[in-house]
């Protein structure tokens, strides 16, 4: 046993990668240390060598956007040569959310925002393990109307045929309302095309066209996936009012 395995070590400090202080708590041998951040996050059987070279990396650190952090458990960014799902999934949201770049390429995210727990990658992954249905995407506005926050009772997946048709409209004119040739247009989509409801001579005469087309090809989708969604997207498609505002 050599001379650096039997210096006692404790209380040393040093600044790893990340920029965290961290300081030696318990030293048993050059490669089985204890080792502390100042938020108190705890490495063990940590290596000398890894803590003099910065190396030790504090995985309850925000360091995705500021708010995202990786957490202590099984669920791992990869899996082989690819990104997990749930980890692509994970990081999609925290990006939409906290990405600066990414708010003004898409402003509808402005004010959206991710539950403190899933800012923890470990919590978010045993959720989506319980809930991911293979092929479905991740949605926060289907339970909740108007909904901000990402979180274990707002989301759900489900399938991107629904997923697509809960979107609000970017135009000055009322979602489904299109202006041609001095009248008012309404269309509603139909799986990958859209429908065409008709001319009229007003903004509302033509939103109210869309609102009730639209109500029932909501309903039309929850009873075709009814059997392979969430039953609460299942009732919270069949009670969706569209309103003008959406």
């Amino acid at each position: 046993m050599g001379y650096q395995n039997l210096k006692n070590r404790v209380g040393e400090t040093n600044v790893n990668f990340q920029g965290l202080k961290m300081t030696i708590i318990e030293y048993r041998k050059a490669i089985d240390m204890t080792v502390q951040f100042d938020d108190a996050t705890v490495v063990k059987k940590a290596a000398y060598k890894e803590f003099s070279s910065g190396a030790i990396k504090n995985l309850n650190h925000p360091s995705i956007f500021e708010k995202g952090y990786m957490g202590e458990g099984k669920y791992k960014a990869w899996g082989g040569k690819c990104l997990t799902k749930e980890y692509t999934t994970w990081f999609g949201m925290i990006s939409r959310c906290y990405n600066e770049k990414g708010r003004l390429r898409c402003p509808t995210y402005k004010n959206v925002e991710v539950c403190e727990e899933w800012h923890c990658f470990q919590v978010f992954g045993k959720w989506f393990e319980e809930n991911y249905k293979e092929g479905f995407a991740l949605d926060k506005d289907i339970l909740v109307k108007g909904n901000k926050v990402y979180s274990p009772q707002t989301c759900a997946f489900v399938p991107q045929c629904i997923n697509s048709s809960f979107t609000g409209s970017k135009r000055d004119l009322p979602i489904g309302v299109y202006y041609l040739r001095g009248r008012y247009q309404a269309s509603t989509p139909k799986h990958d095309k859209k429908t065409y409801l008709g001319f009229y001579k007003t903004i509302e005469e033509a939103f109210c066209a869309y609102k009730i087309a639209k109500e029932k090809y909501i309903k039309e989708l929850a009873d075709e996936w009814k059997d392979r969604i969430d039953p609460k997207v299942y009732r919270a498609m069949y009670n969706w009012i569209v309103e003008i505002t959406d």
